[in-house]
């Protein structure tokens, strides 16, 4: 049997190291993509302490920029001839309104272009395995979100903690349109649970205090909260399933606002401009 491949995005840490120790022990050849090398290096002597599998390659990349995502895209397309499954795990939240030199709000770019780039570039290569999956980590955060198209970069108005709930809004519901205008890759999208994971960063205060408070509330560990991502993106029971959304590898309801198809459309085509007018 050939050996598979993944790309795992946010790789280094928290949720994104948890999958790919499991999914290591499977025999996967896998990408972890990060921004730091030196924790690069940490995830792949982890990785190999647990299960012993050498098959790693770590690609260093800040994902809130297009171009770099874009660059990103290149050197796994120069290193694999395909790509089995990409796990779009990488995201994060900011204190404080921040736009990248490219003009995003940093939240939106690293939350969801950052997603949305990488998927529709690798979406080729994905297609030429014969089980290719696209899985997309979101949060329950989004409901009772609602996408304004005029506040996108925060031309109005900056909340820390509605940016980010925006911007996992936004990860299902490209998701959902994905899945629509393509039948060769599955892509799923789900949510982790509260878990007392970096996703603050150094930014902290408020997303932090709430994911902390969740994460004790709800009693999810990082290993947990990995349980989804392993689930949809090797297990033979969802092979085929696409356009839905999981939680402890089960396909629940995302909000009602998420299944405005109308809004995928403005979302994709948001999204794909940004992109042609970056890259």
């Amino acid at each position: 049997m050939q050996q598979k491949n993944i790309i795992i995005t946010g790789a280094t840490d928290g949720i994104g190291l948890a999958a790919a120790k499991e999914v290591s022990k499977k025999g996967y050849h896998i990408g972890l993509v990060g921004r730091n090398p030196e924790k690069g290096k940490k995830a792949i002597e982890t990785i190999i302490s647990y299960s012993g599998n050498e098959n790693l390659d770590f690609f260093e990349c800040d994902l809130s920029l297009v171009k770099n995502v874009k660059s990103l895209s290149e050197q796994i397309k120069q290193k694999y001839n395909k790509v089995d499954v990409l796990l779009n795990n990488a995201g994060g939240a900011n204190k404080k309104k921040i736009i990248t030199s490219e003009g995003l709000e940093k939240t939106f770019a690293t939350n969801q272009m950052n997603y949305f780039v990488l998927s529709t570039e690798l979406l080729d290569i994905i297609s030429e395995s014969n089980d290719g999956r696209i899985v997309n980590v979101a949060s329950n955060a989004h409901i009772g979100a609602e996408v304004d198209y005029g506040n996108i970069n925060s031309e109005k108005s900056f909340s820390a903690w509605t940016s980010y709930c925006v911007s996992k809004l936004m990860n299902i519901m490209s998701t959902y349109q994905l899945s629509l205008m393509q039948d060769k890759v599955s892509i799923n999208v789900l949510h982790p649970g509260f878990v007392d994971t970096n996703i603050a960063g150094n930014e902290g205060n408020l997303i932090k205090y709430i994911v902390k408070f969740g994460a004790k509330m709800f009693a999810r560990t990082v290993d947990n909260g990995a349980d989804s991502s392993i689930y949809l993106s090797t297990s033979d029971e969802v092979k085929g399933v696409t356009g839905k959304y999981f939680f402890k590898c089960r396909e629940i309801k995302s909000s009602r606002a998420s299944y405005s198809q109308e809004d995928w459309k403005k979302v994709w085509e948001l999204c794909d401009n940004y992109k042609n007018k970056l890259i």
